[in-house]
């Protein structure tokens, strides 16, 4: 394995990748791990097949009491078939209508086996079908999250079904009078940022975490199951019309060290930094449903659950109509949540407040449309959200929807010259013409704004954006806000098509920057300035390369913006940003306040 591996290193020209540090050591890990994450690969099969038995157990036990009316005995009879059924399946690994659980699509499935074409890590919902006949419907996980959500509405083979039940993993299940093991999460309000401890600074944007979004008993869901719905009234169709308040949120992945696996760039333009990139290889994607968009109080999150059996329990304002709990046990409050590792890029803008919803909407989607024609791929297979929230748009999260990564968004921060293709690929989907000699006026100094294009778009018959341009199936909620002649968006793009990409990975720090800090050492003795102080400083967590504390001025070539300025201003420090490039010189404002001008 280390050989094949090295020869394909060898024939590609390119760094390794960053999660790559030497080869043995590599496939020595990877060997020591396959016997753990064979078993792991069986947990759902474990899992699926433990909550069938325990469901035959317990109708079994109920249907076998005495006293209880004709009606519940024949509910848990069918409760019962309904476990055979399953049991049947999972242990044959064959049915009419699936083939999910046969041995190698299975673990194809679970991500131990190459996927091909199999979903990986799917959502499972079991639907009973006609008599014994059941069958397991997949879906993978960031959809599922919504269409098997609880009391949702499924439709397969002709007929309706309802989700009433969620599948409780092993060891989640709660014993009579005890609660489920949900977890706490902490999102960043500033950057969307998931945290599953409390921590004083989003490890992302490194914003106060003194407002955070806390969503309490967060379980992750992997199966669901679903009766028969005879009955479909115009009020179920509404609520599932309205659907639920998915809300997406990420963190970055860590190393044996601790230390976060992350690559950072600034784009510029003019001098002026339009947003930031970070990159992460599997990153953890997290999709969270906190409930109806049509309840009442929007700050209590999650369902209520049975928290023996996994039947989700109806509430004053989420009447699942046909419905009913078999049992009656005090009901939990659980946030469903679905989480995958997946490649992601952010970009954080660098003044979110100077540019108004649509055009960071447009934007997004400008940009997402782009990716897809400069690398030939379908749409679905890199998709973005805005974070926090659509409300509040700071930053844009875009990740690799495909199994395995379509490998592309590495190459945005990597290539310096991607985002401008990018750009350029996005305003000629957006029917704008001459964009090529636009561009090159730009560079020479001519300001651009949506008016200069009007007359070369006039005749194509879009105005705000169509399916030709900017619309798809998957930003159809943003629709009504998206507008292709913005003045905010083109001149945003043309700053993208004309500016430049700055990297400041770890591994380029690592290698230059000794001799960076060494120029700007001379740069500051060709000043007559002070000399810095012999280590780079911490104030609120953004670390500074130079800083002279008894002045109470720090100095950084990193992007800074204007929020963590004022914070750490506040703190009675000044700050200065240096040019990334020594020769630019020092800049006058530290001179100023190094020499008391």
């Amino acid at each position: 394995m280390e050989q094949v591996l090295k020869q394909i290193l060898d024939a590609d020209p390119g760094k390794n990748p960053s999660w790559l540090n030497d080869c043995r050591t590599y496939v020595e890990n990877l060997a020591k791990k396959a016997p753990e994450k064979f078993d792991e690969a069986f947990r759902r099969w474990r899992e699926l097949y433990s909550s069938a038995h325990s469901q035959l157990k317990e109708a079994n036990r109920g249907s076998e009491s005495h006293g209880i009316p004709s009606k519940a005995r024949r509910r848990y009879r069918a409760l019962a078939k309904q476990a055979e059924a399953q049991i049947l399946i999972l242990e044959d690994g064959r049915s009419k209508f699936s083939s999910d659980f046969f041995t190698y699509r299975y673990l194809a499935t679970e991500g131990f086996l190459p996927g091909y074409n199999f979903p990986r890590l799917p959502l499972y919902a079991y639907v009973p079908g006609d008599g014994q006949k059941g069958t397991f419907l997949s879906r993978s996980r960031f959809f599922g999250i919504s269409e098997f959500g609880p009391g949702n509405v499924i439709y397969h083979e002709g007929r309706a079904y309802r989700v009433v039940k969620a599948k409780l993993p092993l060891g989640h299940a709660g014993e009579r009078g005890k609660r489920l093991h949900g977890e706490d999460i902490h999102l960043c309000s500033s950057c969307g940022a998931c945290h599953e401890k409390e921590y004083e600074r989003c490890h992302v944007c490194n914003k106060s975490l003194a407002d955070k979004d806390l969503v309490k008993g967060t379980l992750i869901i992997n199966s669901v199951e679903a009766i028969s719905a005879e009955r479909i009234t115009a009020n179920d169709e509404e609520r599932v019309r309205r659907g639920y308040e998915i809300q997406t949120v990420f963190s970055w992945p860590e190393n044996s060290s601790g230390q976060y696996q992350v690559d950072e760039a600034d784009f510029l333009s003019n001098g002026k930094l339009l947003f930031t990139l970070q990159y992460a290889n599997g990153a953890q994607i997290r999709r969270i449903n906190k409930g109806l968009k049509r309840r009442k109080d929007k700050k209590v999150y999650g369902f209520n659950i049975n928290p023996e059996s996994g039947w989700w329990v109806s509430a004053e304002d989420e009447k699942q109509g046909d419905i009913t709990n078999p049992e009656k046990v005090r009901p939990e409050r659980i946030v469903p949540i679905v989480q995958e590792r997946k490649n992601a890029l952010l970009l954080k803008f660098n003044d979110p407040s100077r540019l108004s919803i649509e055009a960071k909407a447009t934007i997004q989607h400008a940009l997402l449309r782009g990716i897809e024609v400069i690398y030939q791929l379908e749409q679905g297979e890199v998709l973005g959200e805005p974070l926090p929230s659509r409300e509040i748009r700071r930053t844009i999260l875009i990740y690799e929807a495909t199994e395995g990564g379509a490998g592309v968004l590495k190459r945005l921060i990597e290539d310096k010259e991607a985002i401008s293709r990018v750009a350029k690929a996005a305003m000629k989907l957006m029917h704008f013409d001459d964009i090529e000699q636009k561009v090159n006026e730009i560079g020479l100094g001519q300001e651009i704004v949506s008016r200069d294009l009007e007359e070369a778009a006039n005749g194509d018959g879009c105005v705000h954006g169509c399916y030709r341009c900017l619309l798809s199936y998957y930003n159809q909620p943003d629709h009504e806000i998206i507008e292709r002649n913005h003045p905010e968006v083109v001149q945003f793009l043309f700053g993208l098509a004309t500016g430049e990409l700055v990297t400041k990975s770890a591994e380029t720090e690592s290698e230059g920057g000794n001799e960076i800090k060494l120029k700007w050492l001379q740069q500051f003795s060709g000043e007559s300035l002070p000399v810095p102080d012999n280590s780079p400083i911490k104030i609120l967590g953004f670390e500074f390369e130079f800083s002279w504390s008894k002045f109470f001025v720090a100095a950084t070539t990193d992007s800074i913006t204007d929020e963590t300025r004022n914070e750490i201003e506040k703190q009675g420090w000044r700050i200065v940003r240096l040019p990334q490039n020594p020769q630019q010189g020092v800049p006058q404002d530290l001179v100023k306040e190094l020499k008391g001008l």
